[in-house]
């Protein structure tokens, strides 16, 4: 086989709003093309049985992530995975992994992060009641992605979706390859 699908890889800190852009992605994606998967972080973490969130643990999880991305790309399926990942170690395994990748960052400044707290992970974290999260505890390598979006004022997902869409389309990047 070697026609490689496309690989999005939308990363971002907890609460950015990945997830959410990542559905609507997927969805309109899913209305031209058949070929598509989305694969969530903690979906992704609950198939490997995985409940460590050092930093270690974080990269071992985003290697196995990427190695699923690209059994399936490999198969001519686009894949769109939503994670945290902000680690050199992640973007040069992606970078030198995929044949057929796009980055996505999804930044999100930590007053607002704070403000949607639903898990209240910073919140805890910031208390003391628990550790190894990203941006507090453990540092994050700032991306240097194909694409930033800013999620930080406004939560239309639809809208940063069809930005995602459109930076694909305007840099006629083919969805398949």
């Amino acid at each position: 086989m070697n026609h490689y699908g496309l690989v999005i890889w939308i990363n971002g800190l907890a609460g950015s709003g990945k997830s959410t852009i990542s559905k609507e992605l997927y969805n309109l994606i899913k209305k031209e093309i058949p070929n598509v998967v989305y694969l969530d972080g903690d979906g992704f973490r609950d198939i490997i049985s995985c409940d460590k969130h050092d930093r270690s643990s974080r990269i071992q999880v985003a290697i196995l992530r990427a190695k699923m991305c690209n059994l399936l790309s490999q198969q001519g399926i686009v894949v769109i995975a939503s994670t945290i990942s902000l680690f050199q170690e992640v973007y040069q395994n992606n970078r030198n992994t995929f044949k057929h990748y796009l980055e996505v960052y999804i930044q999100c400044d930590m007053e607002e992060l704070i403000k949607r707290d639903q898990k209240n992970l910073y919140t805890d974290a910031l208390s003391g009641k628990i550790k190894d999260v990203v941006g507090i505890d453990i540092a994050f390598d700032p991306p240097n992605p194909h694409l930033k979006i800013d999620n930080s004022e406004t939560n239309n997902a639809n809208l940063k979706a069809n930005t995602i869409l459109q930076y694909i389309k305007n840099n006629k990047i083919p969805y398949i390859k």
